[in-house]
């Protein structure tokens, strides 16, 4: 179900301090989010837990996400959960470094507590990885869970490179009761972006 679009008082991340170093990167080259329509068709056809619901970005903004997906309204223009995702298209790719040294920079610069970086396994692809952060941090006068994954795929054609932010907040107090719906969501892209690249390697 589709909802209206966000409101000023709820401020989910809106940018990855990845897509920051890409943009800064002198090898990197084109850097631009993509929306909805122009992003992998496996993630145009991800759908949303029970009881969440789409945003619509007005015609008119220019949103710094390309899907963002909500649950539990507070009456406020806030919500208890959201789930966004950004992809951004690129020219070169970064170096492993750079990207897992990155990955966790928007919750430190969070001053998030109990962080911890894990890298996710993937096949054995040139140029790509998955870096999943997590910790806890106060936004607004919220305290909020927060679960942030960069997909990286590199390409040598132009523009062909791709990041893909996947974010979930979820508000402390509600963790345990959307504990199910986050492992739906964080499986759901992470388990798209693991096929795609087993696709390339058993037809490479």
């Amino acid at each position: 179900m589709s909802g209206s679009s966000p409101s000023q008082g709820w401020q989910p991340l809106q940018a990855s301090s990845l897509a920051e170093m890409l943009a800064d990167d002198e090898d990197i080259e084109d850097v631009t989010l993509l929306a909805e329509h122009q992003v992998p068709g496996w993630l145009q056809r991800l759908d949303v837990p029970p009881h969440w619901q789409l945003i619509d970005f007005p015609d008119s903004a220019e949103p710094s996400l390309t899907r963002m997906a909500v649950r539990g309204p507070l009456g406020n223009g806030e919500w208890q959960a959201a789930d966004t995702i950004s992809v951004f298209a690129y020219t070169g790719w970064p170096a492993f470094y750079d990207v897992f040294q990155s990955a966790d920079r928007t919750l430190r610069g969070l001053n998030a507590a109990g962080i911890a970086v894990r890298v996710l396994p993937v096949p054995p692809v040139q140029r790509t990885a998955a870096i999943r952060s997590i910790g806890s941090a106060a936004i607004g006068e919220r305290n909020v869970w927060v679960e942030q994954t960069h997909y990286v795929a590199g390409s040598e054609q132009p523009q062909a490179s791709r990041l893909i932010v996947h974010t979930i907040l979820v508000e402390a107090t509600s963790r345990p009761r959307f504990a199910e719906d986050v492992n739906r969501l964080s499986n759901a892209v992470y388990q798209g972006f693991v096929g795609t690249l087993a696709n390339e390697c058993s037809n490479g």
